[in-house]
């Protein structure tokens, strides 16, 4: 159990500290900035003093003494409200008055001249009010995040080759596949090995991982043996597509209580895809990615795919900078007790959310969704989008999935296709280089798959929250 108390006094401080924090000193579009992974941050720069315009620059390069040795500290404070009235369309604790959200990250980056670093990061997590208690992606008092070995076997200009041991947080491509799970309120990390090459523009990447399954106890964070994760892949600039990006990977997954409609086993799964993308700006930008996946479950081979599409065209002469959006997504289910072979597909560890709106309820497993969307920029740092997402069954023999592939309904052939629709809208306000904002609300309608099999609750999620890196 929780000790609400301190908890409640920690998030009282945390979010006056999140308020009050100074303000950046360096512009944003100037200087280093703090990236999505941490350990991708490199603040060597300022070594040079005069270089160092923030408050807080000091703590990003701490001598040792000796030229290339020294220290890079950083962290995150996020405080977030999040109300979520009728879990599983219905099937949770109705809750009418949400909860807080709480995460924090230290880092401490150790660099030992030019080919060897040790990176180090805490996380502790916490969720109070709760209708229900925490989830298990909500609360770890303390653990160690990461925890890795840097070995930089070859550095010549743009060639280089790095050997990185230990606890570490992995991402590629879109993160419809591997990602850390920003939108959690424990980050995801795993215990392994990645070998990275890099020769001119072309990056490789191979991997060997666990995943770390969260404790509710101080340090008790453990890798899961029940599942194993192996990968390789590639990503290197379009050669038709100028500032555009193509990459092509394999990925290998072995879990030993894999749970399904189809029921609970052993799940041997290889993927094999191909992602093209070029990023929002002026005109059009697009991200492709096709996935094929076999192997095994339970036995039975396994004969899965999934197809995404998120192509959009900014107007960047016209007022408020609007891009009109249109992603779609589909994922293949199984075809039943009397198909000799398996055909949901598995997300693995993809971001959350992805595939069903900011809200995250469904999983990409067994699901189509269709999503037009208008995102405005008010300024360089206020922008709001707004999506309306309608999704449907890609088999009747299958059911629908929560984003942890756990089935949320029998796999009822008579239910219907459609699932479900969702309009939602997010505010976002970078204010500063530290401090950022969010708003989000979004409304499920039931379609014919939950009325026919009920609880077909209507669900509203709200989520606001501010974050403040260094």
């Amino acid at each position: 159990m929780q000790d609400n108390l301190p908890l409640g006094l920690a998030g009282i401080v945390s979010a006056v500290l999140v308020f009050i924090m100074p303000a950046s000193v360096r512009a944003q579009d100037q200087g280093p900035a703090y990236q999505p992974f941490r350990y991708d941050e490199d603040w060597s720069a300022l070594s040079d003093t005069s270089r160092r315009q923030d408050p807080l620059d000091s703590l990003k390069y701490i001598s040792l003494g000796r030229s290339g040795w020294y220290i890079t500290l950083g962290g995150e404070i996020r405080e977030r409200y999040e109300l979520l009235d009728q879990p599983g369309f219905g099937t949770g604790r109705p809750d009418s008055r949400g909860y807080l959200l709480q995460r924090y990250l230290f880092s401490s980056d150790f660099h030992f001249g030019p080919h060897f670093r040790f990176f180090a990061e805490i996380q502790s997590a916490f969720e109070e009010g709760r209708a229900g208690g925490p989830r298990l992606t909500d609360y770890d008092p303390l653990e160690v995040h990461q925890a890795f070995v840097d070995w930089k076997i070859q550095d010549s200009g743009n060639d280089s080759v790095t050997l990185r041991v230990g606890r570490q947080e992995v991402g590629f491509g879109s993160g419809r596949l591997i990602a850390p799970a920003e939108g959690l309120n424990l980050r995801r990390s795993m215990d392994g090995v990645r070998i990275a090459v890099r020769r001119g523009r072309v990056e490789w990447n191979t991997v060997a991982l666990r995943l770390v399954v969260a404790s509710q106890n101080v340090f008790g964070d453990v890798p899961d043996h029940r599942q194993s994760f192996w990968a390789t892949g590639f990503v290197l600039p379009h050669p038709f597509w100028k500032v555009a990006n193509i990459g092509a990977y394999y990925l290998g997954f072995d879990r030993k209580d894999a749970v399904f409609a189809k029921g609970i086993g052993r799940e041997i799964r290889e993927t094999t895809g191909v992602h093209a993308w070029k990023s929002p700006s002026e005109g059009w930008d697009y991200d492709d990615e096709g996935l094929i996946q076999w192997g095994s479950f339970r036995g039975a081979p396994i004969r899965a795919w999934a197809v995404s599409e998120n192509v959009g065209y900014t107007f960047g002469g016209a007022l408020l900078h609007p891009r009109l959006g249109l992603r779609a997504d589909a994922t293949s289910g199984d075809q039943g007790k009397k198909s000799l072979t398996f055909g949901s597909f598995d997300p693995l560890f993809p971001a959350a959310p992805l595939y069903s709106g900011p809200a995250g309820l469904l999983g990409a497993t067994n699901l189509i969704d269709v999503t037009p969307s208008l995102g405005l920029r008010f300024s360089k740092s206020v922008r709001m989008a707004l999506e309306l997402s309608s999704f449907w069954r890609e088999s009747l023999a299958d059911s629908v999935y929560s984003p942890f592939i756990m089935p949320i309904r029998p796999a009822d052939p008579t239910a219907g296709r459609y699932v479900a629709s969702a309009p939602s809208a997010t505010i976002s306000w970078k204010a500063t280089q530290h401090m950022s904002y969010s708003i989000i609300y979004s409304r499920f309608w039931p379609g014919t798959y939950f009325l026919k099999d009920p609880p077909d609750r209507k669900v509203n999620y709200f989520t606001i929250w501010a974050t403040y890196r260094f």
